[in-house]
């Protein structure tokens, strides 16, 4: 049997970590239903096979409307939040419509996520919410103040959410990825090699030998890590935030 057989899972976000967290599912046993912004991202996770749906998170009412009108279809036990957007700069140079497209997407779009969907899972019985913080949740990092400012929250938002809705059978945690093999990543190297004056690969190279496993985290790992925490061989596991990062400490 299946780890997820029988469960409906919406993933918001449709980038390199959410369209594999989406497969992941499906492939152990859920219905998908994939949500983003930009219908250029969704095309490929529909040629796959995937139910999509075109929502902005950081719509309140879009986000709930859309959230009816999945459970309308079937019960959503399961909700993945992956949906991200990284903006560079310190502190004095961040410009501010960046930092507050940062804390918009990364936390307020989670916060109106899990808000649509725990009253209408507390409804049904449960289920888990699985919200993608970051190593960057964990610490601070020069020139990502923003980043990790909203992935900070998303940890605390986790917890507290955990506290607020475990009676009702809702699970709720966090999986903070360290740096992964993605476009993000890519530019947020890049970002270090100009910043330092650095060679893109010694940027990756010097990751990798702070990396106990010496590899990037692929996202595979970061969906296996999300399939654990839908299915019921996490069934005592709430408010935590499981690091995926190689070996980072």
């Amino acid at each position: 049997m299946s780890l997820l057989e029988g469960r409906r899972a919406v993933v918001t976000g449709a980038g390199d970590i959410g369209s594999v967290v989406a497969r992941r599912l499906r492939d152990h046993g859920a219905s998908v239903e994939v949500w983003d912004s930009s219908e250029a991202s969704l095309r490929p996770v529909e040629a796959a096979g995937i139910a999509v749906r075109l929502v902005d998170v950081t719509d309140r009412g879009a986000v709930e409307t859309a959230a009816e009108e999945a459970v309308a279809v079937a019960p959503v036990n399961v909700l993945a939040n992956t949906a991200a957007v990284a903006r560079f700069g310190s502190v004095a140079e961040l410009d501010p419509d960046d930092w507050q497209e940062t804390l918009d997407v990364n936390l307020t779009g989670v916060y109106f996520c899990c808000r649509a969907f725990t009253g209408l899972m507390a409804a049904r019985s449960g289920g888990s919410i699985i919200n993608i913080s970051s190593i960057g949740g964990l610490r601070g990092e020069p020139d990502f103040a923003s980043y990790c400012a909203s992935k900070f929250g998303v940890i605390g938002l986790t917890q507290s959410l955990a506290r607020e809705v475990g009676s009702f059978g809702i699970r709720v945690n966090a999986v903070c990825p360290g740096a992964v093999e993605s476009q993000m990543n890519t530019e947020t190297m890049a970002r270090d090699a100009r910043r330092t004056g650095m060679t893109l690969q010694d940027v990756e190279q010097q990751i990798l030998a702070r990396t106990a496993l010496g590899r990037l985290v692929q996202p595979d790992d970061v969906a296996d890590a999300v399939v654990f925490l839908a299915s019921d061989l996490s069934s005592c596991i709430t408010g935590e935030s499981l690091a995926v990062t190689g070996g980072i400490f």
